[in-house]
């Protein structure tokens, strides 16, 4: 990092862009756990994590934006990342969703019922009584 600072005073050439496959790669891997979090948020009070993630996948695609139109990304690189923009919006309307299913069992007895229907299959299962 301090050699890219030095050569930028220095006014030298950079050394080139640095490669966007790693980060896409996390942005993906982010991106689903963040979809199995939102998914699993109905049940387990995971959605507003999930929904977090989610959110800044889709903030950091953003960014990336910049990057593509500048030309420091290749054309397969900057295609893919506006997929993953795509996705990651997406994955925010089903952020939206899964929060007002949840407002909505909330106010029901759905989550007294089926924790306490999962707890007494549990001790079934156990054999515990």
């Amino acid at each position: 990092m301090s050699t890219k600072v030095d050569a930028l005073f220095a006014g030298d050439d950079p050394e080139g862009p640095t490669p966007a496959q790693p980060r896409i790669l996390r942005l993906k891997r982010l991106l689903a756990f963040a979809i199995v979090l939102d998914i699993l948020g109905l049940p387990c009070w995971t959605s507003v994590p999930g929904a977090i993630m989610t959110l800044w996948v889709w903030m950091a695609t953003d960014t990336d934006v910049a990057h593509i139109e500048a030309g420091t990304y290749t054309e397969a690189e900057g295609a893919e990342l506006l997929q993953l923009r795509r996705y990651a919006a997406m994955a925010l309307v089903l952020c939206v969703i899964c929060l007002m299913i949840q407002i909505a069992l909330l106010s029901t007895h759905f989550y007294t019922r089926f924790w306490g229907s999962l707890s007494v299959a549990l001790n079934h299962l156990l054999g515990t009584n």
